[in-house]
Order: C-alpha cells, then sequence, then structure tokens
C-alpha cells in the first residue's frame, strides 16, 4: 500500500512540475512560432458575430510529459525507498513491466503527436497522413511488447488494442475535445488511482497518481481562456494511459463509464447537416465556457462514482 504522504507527493510534485514549466515552455512557443492561429468570438453573447484573431502555442501536451515523468519518478524512488514492496514477488514485476510498457506506449504516441504538430504549425506536411497509421504501428509495438508478460494472450490484447484505438478516435474526433481533455483527464486519473489502490496496485497508481496531477498543472495553461493548447502531443497522450491500462486489465466496465463522456460529446456528429460536437453546440448556443467544463465534468464525476461503487 501506498503511504498517503507519498501519494499527496507524487500528485502535487507531477503538478508542480507541470505548472512551472509552462512559465518557460509557453513563451519559448510562441517565441519560435509555434503557435495554430484561431479565430475567437468578442462576446459569449450569440448574436454577436464579431471575431479576432489569435496566436495560441500548440504541444502543450510537453508539459503534461514532463509533470508525468517528475512525479512518477520521485513517487517510484520514495516507494522503493520508505515503502514495504517485496521486489523479488511475481506480482511486483508484472506491475513494473506493466508500468514500463504504459510509459513506452503513451511516449511513442506523444511523439508522434509532437511531429504532427511541428509538421502542422510549421506548413511543412506535404502529404496528409491517415491518424490510423500511426496509432496501429503503436499499437502493434505494445501488443509486442505487453505478450512478454505472464498471463498475457492474443485474445486479451487484440480487443485491448481496438478499444483503446477506439477512445483514442472518440477523445480528438473534433478540436473542441482538448478545451476539456485536461478537466476529465484529471477526474479520470483520479477515479482509477481509488480503484487501483483498493486493490493494492502500487505501480499503476502511482502512474495515474502523475498523471492526475499533471493534468492539475496544466489547468493554469489550458483552461479558458486557454494560453497553450493542449495539441495533438497532449491528445495523444491523454488518450492512451487509461484506456490501454483498462482494457489490458480486463476493466471493460471501467472503461466504458470512463469513455462515456467522449461517447456522448462525439455522439452529435452522427447527425446529419453540420458536424458539431456536444461541446461546440453549447458554445454555440452561448453558454459560457466553464459552464460547458462543469457540466460535462459532473458526468464524468457521476461515471466515476458508479464505477467505483459497482467494483
Amino acid at each position: 500500500m501506498i503511504p498517503v504522504w507519498l501519494q499527496m507527493v507524487t500528485a502535487l510534485s507531477a503538478a508542480a512540475a507541470a505548472g512551472t514549466m509552462g512559465m518557460a515552455l509557453v513563451p519559448f512557443l510562441r517565441m519560435q512560432g509555434l503557435c495554430d492561429l484561431e479565430k475567437q468570438k468578442m462576446s459569449e453573447d450569440p448574436e454577436d458575430t464579431a471575431e479576432k484573431e489569435l496566436l495560441h502555442p500548440t504541444m502543450g501536451g510537453l508539459l503534461l510529459c514532463f509533470g508525468i515523468v517528475f512525479g512518477l519518478v520521485l513517487g517510484v524512488t520514495l516507494l522503493h525507498e520508505f515503502g514495504s514492496l517485496d521486489r523479488t514477488a511475481a506480482d511486483y514485476r508484472t506491475q513494473t513491466t506493466l508500468l514500463r510498457t504504459l510509459l513506452l506506449h503513451a511516449g511513442l504516441l506523444a511523439a508522434g503527436g509532437f511531429a504532427a504538430d511541428l509538421a502542422r504549425v510549421r506548413g511543412k506536411m506535404r502529404y496528409h497522413v491517415n491518424v490510423l497509421l500511426p496509432l496501429g504501428a503503436v499499437f502493434l509495438l505494445t501488443l509486442g511488447l505487453l505478450l512478454w508478460q505472464e498471463g498475457m494472450t492474443w485474445t486479451i490484447l487484440l480487443p485491448a488494442a481496438v478499444t483503446a484505438v477506439c477512445w483514442q478516435l472518440i477523445q480528438t474526433a473534433e478540436k473542441g475535445t482538448d478545451g476539456m481533455s485536461i478537466t476529465l483527464g484529471t477526474v479520470q486519473f483520479l477515479i482509477m488511482t481509488v480503484i487501483l489502490l483498493k486493490e493494492k496496485e502500487a505501480m499503476p497508481a502511482l502512474l495515474t497518481l502523475a498523471g492526475a496531477g499533471a493534468c492539475m498543472g496544466c489547468m493554469i495553461w489550458g483552461l479558458h481562456p486557454a494560453k497553450c493548447r493542449l495539441g495533438s502531443t497532449g491528445s495523444y497522450l491523454l488518450g492512451s494511459m487509461i484506456p490501454l491500462l483498462c482494457a489490458v486489465q480486463g476493466r471493460w466496465k471501467l472503461l466504458a463509464l470512463t469513455m462515456a463522456v467522449y461517447a456522448i460529446n462525439a455522439l452529435p456528429l452522427l447527425k446529419k447537416g453540420e458536424r458539431l460536437t456536444l461541446l461546440e453546440r453549447m458554445e454555440r448556443s452561448g453558454m459560457a465556457a466553464w459552464k460547458r467544463i462543469t457540466i460535462l465534468t459532473c458526468f464524468a464525476v457521476f461515471c466515476g462514482i458508479l464505477a467505483v461503487v459497482t467494483g
């Protein structure tokens, strides 16, 4: 079991690392011109169509990467130093292998997202690359690594990969999803942490704690009005960690409940006519940004509590 003080240190150190890193990264991205040109309404009034052009630094997902790595390294180090883990136990080796594989998988996706962001803002992408190609390549590599683990078979991993790909595509279906990813990511990581701690899975719990802390540290840079966008770097990272962890461990109900908020947000895209997510439709109706995020976050919390209570 992870001591409460160690849980707090892991999450808070990840938050501090991500938040303070933004003080250097955001000005650097703006100085280098690594920004997206976006149009933003001058007011919340739906009848007011006046817009202004803004440069939003992208690649904010680098803050998430830095925060997660910093918090996780510190947490694992302190757990080895002050915890009561049996490093010779088979369960510890399994958890460690899974943790390393998840980190590699998330890192590869974040690197792919960073390359896509860089190519887009620099305007040097000559050919359009289908998002399924890099996603498929990363998932195949992850599957091969997971197959080395005891008890892992293709019958477990293939459904896991398909489910995780679906999560990724739904979460990044529209650019509007970026605005809620950090807030919802915090909720989902914390819910996953509670479940992992109940089942005494220390190593994955440290990863989700660091993820929750990093998301909280990024909030000051990502909440409306955003000072830095997550970009594909952050979206790919957030969209890969929880679903693969849930699917590989057979937590299908938890995966469905945590993914429900993204599915509902993307559901209006199936309607004929103007293709807008639920978040974008709320924005078009003149709903304030904090109200939009609050509604979706409350729904995510409800789903998470349901998952914890029902086991």
